[in-house]
């Protein structure tokens, strides 16, 4: 079974441009997707706990002052 962690992004009007968001998320690993969900990251192996800990402190920081709330389901 793929283990996928999918983002869902709240942009503010005062942050920076979605586009530049979507971009440094992509270099990540996080790609586009339509539906329920923004982005999704696709693991090439059953991530522990620590490395979903470690991927969501990498969110973090890239998203870190830019006007942007975010939220992540890994199924």
């Amino acid at each position: 079974m793929k283990i996928k962690t999918y983002i869902t992004l709240w942009f503010s009007s005062d942050g920076d441009a979605p586009s530049d968001i979507i971009s440094d998320l992509e270099k990540i690993g996080f790609e586009p997707v339509t539906g329920n969900y923004d982005m999704v990251y696709n693991w090439g192996k059953r991530p522990t706990r620590d490395d979903l800990i470690h991927l969501a402190d990498i969110i973090k920081r890239a998203l870190d002052g830019r006007g942007v709330l975010f939220k992540l389901e890994t199924i």
